[in-house]
């Protein structure tokens, strides 16, 4: 009941409010020192950075991320972040959906995931998101309720259920978009290089793109400022290669965002947990940003 009456407050707010209210707290969460040696350690074997420069990025990544977490509470309220979503080159896109009606659009927990998404829907008919179930019940529900708020069909990802898989291939080949969250730890996968180090990655992009013969399309919403995101959209990366250099290809898209863009990546997860898989060695992407 509480945690409802909060949500309904926050929802209350204009998106810039909730975003620095959770900026706010993001910064309080690293300075209590929440999940700091994960994201420090991080920091170090990825971008290899130390000192200030690592704490004044680290500091950034958890403001960014604590914003993300609020803001999504005030979609479709008096003043939701989906008012004050820019599309960088819309001709672009238009091109890539009417080459590609369905296609699998991928992107990182960078900047303004939601808002990516939502902005897709501007293009396309039918616009899915493929997403992890959260593990209390009541938050799932609240959760999902307020991305189908942008205009999205949200699919969960279910264990032992195929249900969801078979749904997303069948809308893939009917002209739909899915969206794929693919930056998490996976329970299996294939093994890549994924911020500059060997792991088992996810796949799932490339099995349903290539099931249903669809690109996958790379993109992301950086947050401009507070409760003000712009959408960019890369180039189409064909599914028909062989399996484990398309997943290279996807991981590689995906290190690069984060490496432009350090300080608005949630590098909370414990990505690099469990076994390392052996690959043959090769140069590192640059950090190019901030």
């Amino acid at each position: 009941m509480l945690q409802r009456l909060i949500f309904h407050i926050l929802g209350h707010l204009a998106a810039d409010t909730a975003c620095r209210l959770g900026g706010t707290l993001g910064v309080l969460a690293w300075r209590l020192g929440i999940r700091r040696r994960v994201v420090r350690e991080q920091f170090e074997s990825c971008l290899g950075l130390h000192g200030r420069r690592r704490a004044e990025l680290m500091r950034l990544a958890y403001a960014s991320t604590g914003a993300q977490f609020l803001q999504v509470w005030t979609i479709g309220g008096p003043d939701g972040p989906e008012r004050h979503l820019e599309v960088l080159n819309p001709g672009w896109i238009r091109h890539i959906v009417r080459r590609h009606p369905g296609a699998v659009y991928i992107t990182a927990h960078i900047g303004d995931w939601d808002m990516g998404a939502h902005g897709m829907t501007r293009f396309l008919p039918e616009m899915l998101a493929y997403a992890k179930a959260q593990h209390n019940d009541g938050m799932d529900l609240l959760l999902n309720r307020q991305r189908s708020a942008t205009g999205l069909r949200i699919i969960l990802v279910t264990p032992k259920d195929r249900t969801g898989a078979v749904l997303a291939v069948k809308a893939l080949r009917r002209g739909a978009g899915l969206g794929l969250l693919p930056d998490q730890k996976p329970r299996d996968g294939t093994p890549a290089y994924f911020l500059n180090r060997p792991t088992y990655c996810w796949d799932g992009m490339v099995y349903f793109a290539a099931k249903a013969k669809v690109p996958i399309v790379p993109g992301l919403a950086l947050r401009k400022r507070a409760g003000r995101s712009v959408l960019f959209m890369g180039r189409p990366i064909p599914s028909d290669g062989d399996h484990a250099t398309v997943v290279q290809q996807c991981m590689d898209e995906l290190t690069r965002m984060a490496f432009a863009h350090p300080g608005q990546y949630m590098w909370h997860h414990r990505r690099f947990s469990g076994d390392t898989p052996e690959l043959p060695p090769r140069a590192p992407l640059p950090v190019t940003g901030r």
